[in-house]
């Protein structure tokens, strides 16, 4: 292992997260973590931009993160907008840029320069790639969650830094540390002067960061592969291209059709209220927005449950409903803005892996 005494800082820098971690996290993220990475890169920094073609990488780098800066944005759209929390004045912008762009420096540079020489010695960049996932997490607040809690933290968090730290190695091992720098920057400025957040639950935060970080990978990847073969033939290149292309669209297409952004959405079956119509563990595709008459299929909220039930009779825009498997109506009436759509059709045990993990989550409950 190459460049132990970089090493050894980091380990010293973990050391010191997880102290802080537990008394003084605040402390630790507003004044410690920007202080040692100031003082590592005073005294370590030492590289200049090299070749051209690195320069080239920087540029597309640019555009690319700027494209998902207005991606990222382009969901409160769809999901609405909350007020930031930040600090927008002058003054309070300077500091959250020193607190978070500092630390993203001094953490690609050791990157860069801990990985290029041990490219090939596969268990230190695991080891390495898993210390800086462990300070990128509160690990004393995981032991405290539960299960459902664990989950969305899962979710939110950790998967999307194991992908994004993927992705920087990949840039770090293949070009410089500009390229992490870059997107990670320009981010964090956007993140830092809109007054404004998408409003993101877990899973779409989780979610939209996979996506984002796959296909910024595809992209660059393609980029700097068709640069070191230049021998590879055109029709090659384009049929790669294509390949991701339509990898991506059907991806997140299906995301975004889980999260409900299209005209139809799907709900998982609990039940058997309906059967024979559907059953239990099948998956209903229904229609926002559309027209109910007398024997239409709805689903609609009520205390927090989705329930898809028949309509059995209808009056001044009150509902009433019944399962077709069940004998009486249902106690509860339905009101127009209880409902969210139609039924259109359903997909046999589709709905099973959201049942199982709704009945884990909900174990510790009961």
């Amino acid at each position: 292992m190459k460049n132990k005494k970089f090493f050894g800082l980091f380990l010293l820098y973990s050391l010191i997260n997880i102290i802080f971690s537990y008394y003084h996290y605040n402390f630790y993220l507003n004044y410690l973590k920007p202080l040692f990475w100031l003082i590592f890169l005073l005294v370590n920094y030492k590289e200049k931009i090299k070749n051209i073609n690195t320069k080239n990488n920087f540029y597309i780098t640019i555009i690319v993160s700027l494209i998902f800066v207005i991606l990222y944005y382009l969901e409160g759209f769809f999901l609405g907008f909350t007020k930031s929390p930040l600090n927008h004045s002058l003054l309070g912008f300077m500091k959250n840029l020193i607190i978070e762009v500092i630390p993203i420096l001094g953490l690609e540079y050791m990157r860069y320069k801990m990985l290029k020489p041990n490219r090939h010695h596969h268990s230190f960049i695991i080891l390495f790639t898993t210390l800086i996932i462990l300070n990128e997490i509160n690990i004393f607040s995981v032991f405290a969650y539960s299960k459902a809690d664990l989950f969305k933290y899962i979710t939110s968090k950790i998967i999307p830094s194991i992908s994004s730290n993927l992705l920087f190695n990949y840039l770090s091992l293949n070009s410089n540390y500009y390229l992490p720098i870059t997107i990670k920057i320009i981010n964090q400025i956007a993140i830092l002067l809109f007054p404004i957040f998408p409003y993101c639950n877990w899973f779409i935060k989780g979610s939209f960061s996979i996506i984002k970080t796959v296909i910024i990978f595809l992209i660059l990847k393609h980029y700097l592969f068709s640069q070191k073969n230049s021998q590879i033939k055109m029709h090659q290149n384009t049929f790669a291209t294509l390949t991701y292309a339509l990898t991506l669209i059907f991806s997140t297409s299906l995301v975004f059709f889980m999260l409900g952004l299209f005209k139809y959405e799907p709900i998982a079956i609990l039940s058997n209220s309906m059967f024979p119509k559907f059953e239990r563990g099948d998956l209903v595709i229904y229609e926002k927005n559309k027209s109910i008459s007398k024997g239409s299929i709805i689903v609609y909220q009520k205390d927090s449950e989705l329930i898809v039930h028949r309509v059995v009779d209808a009056y001044n825009d009150i509902y009433i409903t019944k399962g077709d498997a069940n004998n009486i109506v249902d106690k509860k009436e339905v009101l127009e803005k209880d409902i969210k759509g139609v039924y259109k059709f359903h997909l046999k045990y589709l709905g099973y892996p959201s049942i199982w993990l709704q009945e884990f989550l909900n174990e510790e409950m009961k």
